[in-house]
C-alpha cells in the first residue's frame, strides 16, 4: 500500500520513498494536489520547484542509458537496502540511492524525526545533489571523483548539513562497467563512528552481487526463452529485451536497431500476442515471462516474410513510437506521460487499478491515454 506525500510515494510499512522517475516494473510515481496533475498551475509549480536545492529536470529523463540504469539499479539494490532496516532501526540513519546525475531516486530514514529534519534541509527523493549544483556532499563528491567519499560536518557547503556525516560510493556494474548511480549512508555527526564506512562497504558489495546475479539470470532467461520458442517455431525467431538481442541465423545479415524495435514492443500492452512492424506486417510476439513484456520477448517471423525488408536499421525511423511522441511534448506533459506509462506497466494495463492508484477518474485516464497515444 502506497500513500501520497509531497514528493513521492512512501511505503507505509517500511518508509521507503521513491523519486518520480520512470522505471520498468518499479513504483516511481509523482502526484500533485488531489489528483494526477489535475490542476495545471499547481502542477507547474510542483515541476518548476524554486527551492534552493534543484530537483530533477526533464532533460534527465531523455537519456535511455540513465533510464535503464536507474530502473535496473532500483530492482537490484532495493532488497539489499531494505535488508538493513532491522539492523538500523535503533540508529539515526538515512540510506539513499542516486542516479548518475546525482538525483536521489530511493531513500529511507530510520526515524520520522530524521526524515523531517532532512526534508527541511532539502535532502530527499527528487533532489539533485551533484557537486556542481549544491557544493560538497557525499553523493556529489562520490560522483565527481568516481570513488568512495566521506563528507562530515563543516566539510559540507550547505550550513543546513553541518550536523550530518555522509559516506557514499559510486556503483559500477560488475559486467558492463557502466556507472549505475551512487549508494549513500548518512548519520548525525554526533553519532558518527567507523561502522559508517563498514556499512557502506557492505551495501556496495551486496548491490554489486545483486547486479551480477540479475545480469546472469536475465541473459540466461532470455536465452532459454529464445531456444524454447525456436524449437516450436516454423519461421525465424528474434528474442530481445531492453539491453540484449538474440538473432536467429535465419535472419541473415540484417542490420537491426534493437532500440527502435524495443520501442515498438514497449508500446503494446502486456497481453499483446502480435506486433505491427513499420512495413504494416505483423509478427507473433511471445513474452519471455507471461504477462511481462518488459522482461523480454520473442518475435516469430513467418516463412513468407523477408526480415531484411522489415527490420533494416532506420526502417522504423518514421514510426510514431512512444519515445517519439514523448519528445514532442512540453516538460510538464512529459512528466505526466512518464507517470501514466509507469503506472500502466506496474498494473499491467489494468485501467481501473491505474486510475485508482493515481486518484483520477477512468474518464480522465482515458482522455490522457488518447492524448498521449499510450496503449493500456
Amino acid at each position: 500500500m502506497y500513500t501520497n506525500d509531497t514528493h513521492g510515494w512512501t511505503n507505509r510499512e517500511s518508509a521507503w520513498k521513491l523519486n518520480s522517475r520512470e522505471g520498468a516494473g518499479v513504483k516511481m510515481l509523482t502526484k500533485t494536489g488531489s489528483g494526477l496533475l489535475a490542476d495545471e498551475r499547481s502542477a507547474s509549480a510542483a515541476l518548476l520547484d524554486t527551492d534552493s536545492v534543484p530537483r530533477a529536470d526533464s532533460s534527465t529523463l531523455v537519456s535511455d542509458d540513465v533510464y535503464e540504469a536507474t530502473a535496473e539499479l532500483l530492482k537490484a539494490a532495493r532488497p539489499v537496502l531494505q535488508s538493513l532496516e532491522d539492523a538500523l532501526s535503533d540508529t539515526t540513519t538515512w540510506l539513499a540511492l542516486a542516479d548518475p546525475f546525482g538525483v536521489v531516486t530511493l531513500e529511507w530514514a530510520s526515524t520520522s524525526r530524521l526524515k523531517q529534519q532532512l526534508s527541511s534541509a532539502d535532502v530527499e527523493a527528487g533532489v539533485q545533489l551533484g557537486e556542481d549544483k549544491v557544493g560538497r556532499n557525499g553523493i556529489g563528491h562520490a560522483l565527481a571523483t568516481r570513488s568512495p567519499s566521506h563528507v562530515s560536518g563543516t566539510q559540507h557547503v550547505n550550513e543546513d548539513w553541518f550536523n550530518l556525516a555522509c559516506a557514499a560510493s559510486p556503483i559500477i556494474h560488475p559486467v558492463t562497467r557502466q556507472l549505475m548511480g551512487v549508494v549513500n549512508i548518512t548519520c548525525l555527526v554526533d553519532e558518527e563512528n567507523p561502522h559508517l564506512k563498514i556499512a557502506l562497504r557492505a551495501l556496495l558489495s551486496g548491490i554489486s552481487q545483486a547486479l551480477l546475479s540479475r545480469s546472469q539470470s536475465r541473459h540466461q532467461r532470455l536465452l532459454d526463452a529464445h531456444l524454447r520458442v525456436k524449437r516450436a517455431a516454423l519461421g525465424a525467431v528474434l528474442t530481445l529485451d531492453a539491453n540484449t538481442m538474440i538473432v536467429d541465423d535465419a535472419m541473415g545479415s540484417v542490420a537491426i536497431e534493437r532500440e527502435t524495435l524495443w520501442e515498438l514492443i514497449s508500446g503494446v500492452g502486456p497481453n499483446a500476442s502480435e506486433l505491427a512492424l513499420p512495413s504494416g506486417q505483423r509478427v507473433q510476439l511471445i513474452p519471455a515471462v507471461r504477462g511481462r513484456i518488459d522482461e523480454g520477448c520473442s518475435l516469430i517471423f513467418s516463412r513468407s516474410m523477408q526480415p531484411s525488408r522489415l527490420l533494416v536499421a532506420g526502417g522504423a525511423a518514421g514510426v510514431d513510437s512512444p519515445r517519439a511522441r514523448r519528445l514532442r511534448l512540453s516538460p510538464l506533459e512529459q512528466a505526466e506521460f512518464d507517470v501514466i506509462a509507469s503506472a500502466l506497466r506496474e498494473y499491467e494495463g489494468n485501467k481501473s487499478e491505474v486510475a485508482a492508484h493515481l486518484q483520477i477518474s477512468r474518464g480522465t485516464l482515458y482522455d490522457r491515454l488518447r492524448r498521449y497515444g499510450l496503449a493500456g
